[in-house]
């Protein structure tokens, strides 16, 4: 939402649905065609108007690919597909998983040798109170886990390491 000065098209999934957002200049974006006004509400926050005049202030955390939203007590994941976006440090290098911002390992669900599905939780981090699933990016082999519980990792720290 930072980068509203360009339009994009974002397709989000959280759980089994989905939707297209388009993000427009002047803080406009449009989801599944209805047109909401969003503007920035201090750091990582935003007033998000809805057509009907509703307001809420949101609260966003994550990278390209996953985004964490906080609003009226309930937190959520989304995944996004920004396409053609530039790809975050999560898909720079092939079979890497990497945090999406700093936060603390809280569990590693996965082994070196294991064979994980493109979707399977691999790591559970914490970071501003919320629970973040990194999921593998595809199906493969655990190369390497790079982290253990308690960790403090940074966006662009190698989690794991899966080869396709």
């Amino acid at each position: 939402m930072a980068g509203l000065k360009m339009a994009r098209r974002y397709q989000v999934q959280h759980g089994d649905a989905a939707f297209t957002a388009d993000t427009q200049p002047q803080g406009v974006v449009v989801v599944d065609g209805a047109r909401c006004t969003v503007t920035p509400w201090g750091p990582s926050r935003y007033r998000v108007t809805t057509p009907d005049g509703h307001v809420t202030v949101v609260t966003v955390a994550g990278g390209a690919s996953c985004v964490w939203a906080h609003a009226n007590g309930h937190a959520y994941e989304f995944g996004v597909d920004a396409s053609p976006r530039a790809t975050s440090a999560a898909r720079t290098s092939a079979g890497t998983m990497t945090p999406p911002m700093p936060a603390t390992v809280v569990k590693v669900a996965v082994a070196a040798g294991a064979r994980v599905e493109a979707g399977d939780p691999v790591v559970i981090l914490e970071a501003m109170k919320m629970e973040l699933t990194i999921r593998a990016s595809h199906a493969g082999i655990v190369r390497a886990v790079r982290c253990a519980p308690g960790d403090v990792v940074r966006p662009g720290t190698v989690l794991v390491e899966i080869d396709q």
